[in-house]
């Protein structure tokens, strides 16, 4: 696969709380991290997908460690209003955006590829 110059940019938008989903996508990260020399990642979490970065999350210590090598975590404030969520309530890596969907037109727009994360 010829790579080497260019800069891969994805954003993968999950909108799901199965725990077997979840996982899968945290696998799924790892495969594009492994995959490309230069890519840039970042998961748009809104609905039921953000319970993969609350507080409380099973998943904590690897999500720590796919945003130590660059993935970004991003949720939807309308989201955290509709479940009456605070910033506080997320872990502290996470950035909040407006709305998901918004976000994602936005990055689709300068060229990012999308992902559906799930079903």
């Amino acid at each position: 696969m010829e790579q080497s110059s260019v800069d891969y940019k994805v954003v993968i938008q999950l909108s799901n709380n199965d725990a077997l989903v979840q996982k899968a996508t945290i696998g799924q990260l790892n495969n594009i991290l492994n995959a490309f020399e230069k890519v840039t990642v970042e998961v748009v979490m809104n609905g039921l997908g953000i319970d993969l970065v609350l507080q409380e999350s099973p998943f904590t210590n690897i999500l720590e460690l796919q945003h130590e090598k660059g993935i970004q975590f991003t949720v939807c404030r309308n989201t955290l209003n509709q479940k009456n969520l605070t910033a506080g309530s997320l872990l502290p890596f996470v950035t909040i955006v407006p709305s998901a969907l918004a976000h994602i037109i936005m990055q689709q727009h300068q060229g990012w590829s999308y992902i559906k994360a799930g079903n």
